[in-house]
């Protein structure tokens, strides 16, 4: 199984703005606590990092950054103003497309109040693409 494979088991969760998947926001995950929780299975993290911990964290590893062109599936992708201001994390599945929980925003907090969810979405709906960092053991 691959990072992206084991990622769209996730398909339908609810978006819950700092939602690791645990159960204490009913399920639900934010961005990255939808990548941490894949990257912790495979054994790469085992501790919580937002969008741009990730993205640090990984960089210290030795993961190669890669423009959107070139990637591939189980390649982490990151999203943001510039790569010191970044905003969004997701997981590309191939085919120019990722998966990812978005669609809420800092508003949804609570289950209740959930307007999105872990789902398959073009790379390039987004316009803030910065690049993807793919494992030195790919």
């Amino acid at each position: 199984m691959t990072i992206s494979e084991y990622a769209l088991k996730f398909l339908g969760h609810p978006y819950i703005w700092g939602g690791d998947g645990s159960g204490k926001c009913g399920g639900g995950f934010d961005c990255s606590g939808l990548v941490v929780e894949c990257l912790r299975a495979f054994g790469v993290v085992n501790c919580d990092l937002t969008a741009q911990g990730l993205y640090n964290y990984l960089h210290k590893l030795k993961w190669e950054i890669f423009s959107g062109i070139e990637a591939k599936e189980s390649d982490i992708l990151f999203f943001g103003k510039n790569l010191r201001e970044i905003t969004h994390v997701a997981i590309a599945i191939g085919d120019g497309l990722m998966v990812e929980a978005g669609g809420g925003g800092s508003r949804c907090k609570k289950l209740e109040s959930s307007t999105g969810m872990v789902r398959i979405r073009s790379i390039w709906l987004r316009k803030d693409f910065l690049g993807a960092l793919r494992s030195p053991d790919v």
